[in-house]
């Protein structure tokens, strides 16, 4: 009867052994399930401060250049007005300019660029 008890003592023990080896491969897929989603939660949070960082970066550059806009704008009505008061007075000069005279200024003004380009070409 010894080897009996001996036996059945035997398969208790690989019952719980089998039992234990269940339990740990459930557990090991669990945790490596758990870490999967850690790595991508570390992964996301790592993204999320690059994102803000770059966001500062650039809210950074924007404010600057409304900065510079600001500065530059005065100069821009000024430099603007002048254009605007020189295209006038030049168009008015045309337009008291006789229709001869004109046509006589813009034939000499393309046969002399029609020159400069004849020497352009040989240099």
């Amino acid at each position: 009867m010894s080897v009996l008890v001996e036996l059945e003592e035997l398969q208790k023990k690989r019952a719980e052994l089998k039992s234990a080896l269940k339990s740990l491969e459930k557990k090991e897929k669990t945790l490596g399930e758990d870490l999967k989603m850690l790595e991508e939660q570390v992964a996301i949070q790592e993204m999320e401060e690059k994102v803000n960082a770059k966001r500062a970066a650039v809210k950074q550059l924007e404010k600057k250049k409304r900065s510079l806009e600001t500065t530059l704008k005065p100069t821009k009505k000024r430099s603007g007005k002048k254009v605007q008061e020189q295209e006038p007075e030049e168009r008015e000069e045309d337009h008291e300019m006789p229709a001869e005279e004109l046509e006589k200024k813009l034939t000499e003004q393309i046969e002399g660029q029609w020159k400069k380009k004849k020497k352009r070409r040989w240099l």
